[in-house]
């Protein structure tokens, strides 16, 4: 029975890595990583630890431990179903750039350390400011496309539908990932206006020490329903 549930232990372990590489977007109530701890002791703890992790050999812990992961981000996907209602023609991933672009700094430890930022992503949500974001960055279909094409699938994909192959950098998206810079990468992004009014945003530049980084614009303005696009691009100091 210990040697099965390893086995599984194994596969969702694998999973759940893959989530956290991902992870996390924006913070809210209870924790991912609980579920994740848990798995990782039980796959390396021995059968007589196993027995002790797992009272009464009742295997059905570690999915109770696996369904609190998912009952801890119920929260925000109750969020993102209400701005739904609320703003039906968002996308999914403009509702969840909306949520992204619109949370706040937690308060355990400054905001320029790599710890902190990285274990809060964009902030914790902010519900009502999400409702109302100012700008979002939406993707659809041919983009996560283009991204599959640049990532795993073959270029040929993507070129015979008509679509361009996306460096994965450049997959639309409130948050920006570079897997390989060596020296200088741009990357592209494109932002909607869906405040109702006409807007103007200024680029702003804090942190990243290191790195020399210029954003091209600098500023845009933006009718209602407009959409307009920017490049970063990254120098190591």
């Amino acid at each position: 029975t210990h040697a099965l549930i390893g086995a599984a232990v194994d596969g969702l372990l694998e999973v759940l890595t893959e989530c956290a590489r991902r992870l996390p977007d924006v913070s809210g109530p209870g924790q991912f990583y609980s579920a994740f701890r848990f798995l990782y002791r039980l796959r390396e703890a021995s059968d007589a630890q196993r027995r002790d992790l797992l009272p009464g050999h009742q295997s059905d812990v570690v999915a109770r431990q696996v369904l609190e992961t998912g009952r801890h981000r119920m929260p925000d996907a109750g969020l993102a179903a209400l701005l739904k209602q609320r703003r039906p023609a968002w996308s999914p991933m403009a509702i969840k750039s909306a949520l992204m672009t619109s949370g706040y700094d937690v308060l355990d430890g400054p905001n320029t350390h790599p710890l902190v930022i990285f274990r809060q992503g964009a902030g914790h949500v902010r519900p009502n400011s999400a409702a109302d974001p100012g700008l979002v960055y939406d993707s659809g279909f041919a983009d996560w496309l283009g991204f599959l094409c640049g990532t795993q699938l073959p270029a040929a994909n993507c070129t015979a539908a008509g679509v361009p192959v996306l460096d994965p950098s450049d997959l639309n998206s409130a948050s920006i990932a570079i897997g390989d810079l060596a020296g200088v990468q741009t990357v592209t992004r494109r932002v909607s206006n869906v405040s109702g009014k006409k807007i103007t945003v200024n680029a702003a530049i804090s942190g990243l020490a290191g790195f020399n980084v210029q954003v091209s614009p600098a500023a845009l303005t933006l009718n209602p329903g407009a959409s307009a696009t920017f490049s970063i691009r990254f120098t190591t100091a």
